[in-house]
Formats: structure tokens, C-alpha cells, sequence
């Protein structure tokens, strides 16, 4: 007999609850040992070790935070002379929010894509030859928005549009005019999730959305 079941004997004359009881007993002290364990790992880990662990995701988030204040600021975080790549750029226009993490509504999101305006229905074009997959409205994100699956492997999606050019199933070439800029509320018809006009352009590696990829390593100078 051990000391969870000695125990357990003086708090009832039950066999099966004394076994309960017993079993109890077990699982709490496993778990405070295992929470114990964790602690004292941490105490002893390297000093940087303990920072990065604590400071990576404010690290993250003051990142976002500056860059939501350029964003309001209107000043551009990058021009598109200073981006190198292969493909030419869908809107000559300034970049007013990168890939990657940003503070939306004061909460950290993913932005997935490129912000480019130029504040009016200015022209997009395809940036390599494809076909156009899908042509769709998404309301509470996208508003009218294109995607395309071109010939070198690739997807590209375009977003916030006032109007298109191609409908499903077009074959597009490179520099091909496929729709305008759009996303200003209560103007452009189908303006999505979006503050003012710009385009909202996407790279995937799949027609997933789960696959996007930096558009600025595509994007020529």
C-alpha cells in the first residue's frame, strides 16, 4: 500500500473510493511536477533565450503599429523603383502597405498581399500571360476581385476593382489591360474591406490562399 492509498483509508472505509481518491492524488502531483519542471527550465534558460521568447510578439507588434501610422500618414513605406524582380508592376502607383504583419483595428493581422495607389480608376494589367480562373465579389473582404493562373506556375490576384475587362476563362498576355482601381466606399461599386482606392495585389504558388508569397520578389525595378 502506498501513501496515496494510507491516505485515502482515513477519508472513507470505501474500497472503490479510497481507489479514487487514490488515483486523484496521482494525477495531481504529476501535474504540479510537470508544471514545476517547466518553470524551473525557464529560470535556468539563458537570459536571451527568456527575451526572445517574451519580446518576439511585441517586437511583431510594434513593427505593425509603425507601420499602420506611415500607412495613415500617407507616406509611402516603399516606392516602386526600389523593388527588383522579373514581372512588371499591375499599377504604377505607391505602395501604401506591405506583405506581412500589420495592426488592423487594433488587433495584429496578416496582410497578404501589396497596397498600391495611386487614389484614382487607374488601369491594371496582367503581369505575365495566363488565364483568367475566377472572377468574383467577395463583400466583406476583396469587394470584385480576379484571378489569374499564369503559364509560368504562379497566381496572381487583384482586388478592390471598379470594373474588369476579361471575364472567366480569358486567355491574357503580359501588359494586357484586365480591370481599374477601385475600393473607394459608397463611389466604386464593390469597394470590399477598404478605406480609399487601391489595388490589393496577391502572388500565390496555388489558386490557395494559404499559398501567398511576397509580391515585391516578383515585381521588377
Amino acid at each position: 500500500m502506498n501513501a496515496f492509498e494510507k491516505f485515502a483509508m482515513r477519508l472513507t472505509r470505501s474500497r472503490k473510493r479510497r481507489k479514487t481518491i487514490s488515483h486523484v492524488l496521482v494525477g495531481t502531483v504529476i501535474f504540479f511536477a510537470v508544471v514545476l519542471g517547466s518553470v524551473i527550465s525557464l529560470l535556468t534558460a539563458p537570459v536571451d533565450a527568456r527575451s526572445n521568447s517574451f519580446n518576439k510578439d511585441e517586437t511583431e507588434r510594434l513593427g505593425a503599429v509603425q507601420a499602420n501610422i506611415e500607412y495613415r500618414n500617407g507616406i509611402p513605406m516603399i516606392d516602386s523603383a526600389e523593388a527588383t524582380g522579373i514581372y512588371p508592376w499591375p499599377l504604377n502607383g505607391v505602395v501604401t502597405c506591405k506583405y506581412g504583419w500589420r495592426v488592423l483595428c487594433g488587433e495584429n493581422d496578416f496582410h497578404g498581399g501589396l497596397d498600391i495607389s495611386t487614389g484614382e480608376n487607374d488601369p491594371i494589367i496582367a503581369i505575365a500571360d495566363g488565364v483568367v480562373e475566377r472572377i468574383r465579389i467577395d463583400k466583406k473582404s476583396y469587394g470584385l476581385y480576379v484571378l489569374i493562373k499564369h503559364d509560368d506556375g504562379f497566381y496572381t490576384l487583384c482586388a478592390h476593382l471598379a470594373k474588369t475587362y476579361v471575364k472567366e476563362g480569358d486567355r491574357v498576355k503580359q501588359g494586357e489591360k484586365i480591370a481599374l482601381e477601385g475600393g473607394e466606399p459608397g463611389v466604386d461599386p464593390y469597394p470590399g474591406r477598404s478605406t480609399g482606392r487601391h489595388l490589393h495585389f496577391e502572388i500565390r504558388q496555388t489558386a490557395n490562399s494559404n499559398s501567398r508569397i511576397d509580391p515585391l520578389l516578383f515585381l521588377n525595378k
